[in-house]
């Protein structure tokens, strides 16, 4: 499959998460942003992952968690000292982990999605697990939040809303489209791109109310980024950055 890993940034730093599939060669990476001088590098008990690692701060402390069979580990961002870890997820880790209501939430792909307390220390699997849901867990795309909800879709199409502090089901609708992409939130809508080159918009709040299904005409299977008040696509053979129509004099 390769390295598809994305890089995450932090004070400066860069941090590159290397998985590999037999143990002994996974290892966590910070790069001095300005040089790309190696700030610090770990070794991870771990194997192969192709989720991306996440940034945040809690308890106090900047963190990096990264994901991979079978941990969730967290590690401190200044010098890589490890902080904590979880037992989360087993098979071929491809969502990405995410921070919302003050707990980490991560992906074990089509089993269950597990929101972590991040303020321990050592192995917290059996005392920081703050809830799991089981039902409808993507199997590649991530999770994504607002603080108040956690949204995850499985490729099947079928659109889950959690409530971030709990993990309570607020809803669930099944779009009937294929999904690779993960979703993204603007304002106070959730933006869904379908491998079938449409996306669908829906509108953020404890029922589900669909605004739009807005058609590429292009395959879709890359996550899309949001920037300057511009959402970037990219699909099978064009990157498009779409704005806000001006109006016309």
């Amino acid at each position: 499959y390769g390295h598809a890993n994305s890089l995450a940034v932090g004070q400066g730093k860069v941090i590159v998460q290397l998985d590999q599939e037999s143990r002994g060669g996974s290892r966590l990476i910070a790069l001095d942003g300005a040089t790309g001088r190696v700030i610090w590098e770990k070794p991870r008990d771990v194997t192969s992952s192709w989720a991306t690692p996440l940034v945040f701060e809690a308890a106090g402390k900047a963190q990096v968690v990264a994901l991979a069979e079978p941990f969730a580990i967290a590690y401190a961002l200044g010098d890589g000292a490890e902080l904590w870890r979880t037992e989360a997820a087993h098979g071929e880790i491809v969502s990405s982990p995410i921070f919302a209501a003050g707990l980490v939430v991560v992906v074990h792909p089509s089993s269950e999605l597990t929101a972590i307390r991040p303020e321990g220390a050592g192995d917290v699997t059996k005392t920081h697990v703050a809830w799991k849901a089981e039902n409808s867990v993507p199997d590649v795309t991530s999770p994504v939040s607002d603080g108040e909800f956690v949204f995850m879709i499985e490729g099947g199409g079928m659109l889950t809303c959690l409530e971030a502090k709990d993990g309570k089901k607020v809803w669930e609708h099944d779009l009937k489209l294929q999904v690779q992409a993960s979703p993204v939130i603007a304002g106070r809508r959730l933006y869904v791109p379908c491998e079938e080159g449409v996306t669908v918009v829906v509108e953020i709040g404890r029922a589900y109310r669909e605004l739009a299904r807005n058609p590429l005409g292009e395959k879709i299977l890359a996550s899309p980024a949001v920037a300057g008040g511009r959402f970037f696509l990219r699909g099978t053979q064009h990157l498009f950055c779409l704005t806000k129509a001006e109006a016309k004099p």
